[in-house]
């Protein structure tokens, strides 16, 4: 679902609202490839940070990268263009598949990790060798060649147009939603019961549900109405649906790609912590390279002082011996005059 397929010229300069508004997008990616970014290097740094959980919390940050660098920059170009597609019909293909790719991916992993978490929670002890990293990553590669095949097949001719709109809904939301609302279903039930008697290792198990619980939440929040207007326009191609709403739908499917970041963050110890080092080792790798280009300019200083004081002797030393050479020829006439 894009805003708009129309290709007429663009006759009219970008009014302030929307210069305001594309200076708000290019925020907004910076933001969610720094954070998510941030995301990927402490899971890849931190030891303590190397769970099957955060397996598939890398590849939903690497869905929110792919959002911002291959989706959020059409949408900040319709900014500047006043809601007007001035590209070609590919490109809006191209960008429709980035967004069905990157949002079935999104709820497929996140369906993966409330599974994961229900498994931890409600079978401890079997957990360890039921879900290993091989598996994990085995997962995340059908996640995403699942999100490739749904997206994909949008280029397929369809009977009607509208049945591969019920068919993405129903594949890539609706039917993940059903599963995550079962697992924690179970998580929720479980916790419940055995409350009383939950150890260290079943209690950190739980919060880390909480917090993918929170995920799933924001996610659903910010992906539901798109979904929702995808089933609408599969129902009838002429819905009317206002463009601000329209506005408003794109606005909280694009802002979820910066939500995750700061959820682990407020949320979860592990994460905060690897954030704070992070930010500590760059602050001492910014120093250290500023230490060392003041090291090299003063080295470079020193040596070019060397050099023009070098250079400066040696010229006064074939002065003096010039003046040696000339003396001693002018007393060598004078001795063969006094001769």
């Amino acid at each position: 679902m894009n805003i708009s397929d129309d290709t007429n010229t663009f006759s009219s300069s970008p009014r302030h609202e929307n210069i305001i508004a594309a200076v708000l997008v290019a925020i907004l990616i910076v933001l969610a490839v720094v954070g998510n970014l941030l995301v990927i290097a402490s899971f890849f740094m931190f030891r303590e940070l190397r769970t099957i959980c955060n397996y598939f919390v890398v590849s939903l940050s690497v869905a929110d990268i792919l959002v911002a660098i291959l989706a959020m920059p059409f949408w900040c170009l319709l900014q500047i263009t006043n809601n007007k597609w001035m590209m070609s019909h590919e490109l809006s293909l191209f960008w429709g598949c980035v967004d069905i790719l990157c949002g079935t991916s999104s709820t497929m992993n996140l369906a993966a990790v409330s599974m994961d978490r229900q498994c931890a929670i409600t079978m401890p002890f079997s957990y360890p060798k039921l879900i290993t990293s091989s598996r994990a990553i085995l997962t995340i590669f059908f996640v995403w060649t699942f999100a490739i095949i749904v997206s994909t097949v949008r280029l397929v001719q369809w009977p009607s147009p509208g049945y591969y709109g019920y068919f993405v809904s129903c594949t890539s939301f609706f039917l993940p939603l059903l599963v995550m609302s079962a697992m924690y279903s179970r998580i929720f039930i479980t916790a419940r019961h055995h409350v009383r008697r939950i150890n260290r290792r079943l209690a950190t198990e739980v919060k880390a549900a909480k917090t993918i619980a929170v995920v799933i939440g924001c996610f659903v929040l910010c992906w539901a109405p798109f979904f929702s207007l995808v089933v609408l326009f599969a129902y009838d191609r002429k819905f009317p649906v206002s463009p601000i709403a329209v506005q408003v739908v794109k606005w909280l499917e694009y802002f979820n790609s910066c939500l995750n970041p700061l959820i682990y963050t407020c949320l979860n110890r592990n994460y905060r912590h690897a954030f704070k080092k992070l930010f500590v080792k760059l602050n001492k790798g910014i120093c250290c390279s500023k230490a060392n280009n003041l090291g090299r300019s003063f080295s470079w200083q020193r040596r070019s002082i060397s050099t023009r004081n070098s250079m400066f002797f040696s010229l006064r030393t074939n002065r003096n011996h010039g003046e040696t050479e000339s003396n001693n020829k002018r007393f060598g006439v004078i001795i063969k005059w006094n001769r």
